[in-house]
């Protein structure tokens, strides 16, 4: 699949929030905070930048959020990143993953972070980001709810 990366516009915002709701794993108001997060992007003023890959007839596959941690200096957060579950194994997340970091290093060397859970359901994603060189650098017990920790994983770059 030939895939190009650009950031969200209007028009995609819709595609972006289906695919969002086509996650087997997001909960419902997980995907609240992600339109809101995709919303925020469309913001001139907004904290987030969203990606999106696209084939080559225009259809969006997945998208990426991610923005500046406040109060700190080249720290980012990737919010959200997900991928058409229709698409299977093409690399769209590894693309927009690398596109993301590449677009981060231009500022300068710093840390992106991502937080997920500890559960069942986010083991593939864990698995992802530790194959891409993210490393788990806490656990924080019972986070999300009894059973559900956090994990946070960093890369530097």
């Amino acid at each position: 699949m030939n895939i190009s990366v650009t950031p969200l516009t209007g028009e995609d915002r819709d595609r972006a929030v289906e695919i969002a709701r086509l996650q087997n794993n997001f909960l419902e108001c997980e995907i609240t905070i992600a339109v809101e997060v995709i919303d925020g992007s469309l913001s001139p003023a907004g904290d987030y930048q969203t990606l999106v890959a696209r084939d080559g007839d225009g259809q969006i596959w997945g998208f990426v959020c991610f923005g500046a941690v406040p109060l700190t200096e080249n720290r980012y957060d990737l919010y959200w990143i997900a991928v058409d579950p229709g698409a299977g194994k093409a690399g769209i997340g590894t693309r927009l993953l690398h596109d993301m970091e590449a677009r981060l290093r231009l500022k300068g060397s710093g840390h992106i972070y991502i937080d997920t859970s500890s559960t069942e359901g986010y083991a593939a994603a864990r698995s992802f980001y530790e194959k891409h060189g993210y490393r788990a650098v806490a656990r924080l017990e019972d986070f999300y709810r009894a059973g559900d920790d956090k994990i946070i994983y960093r890369k530097i770059f």
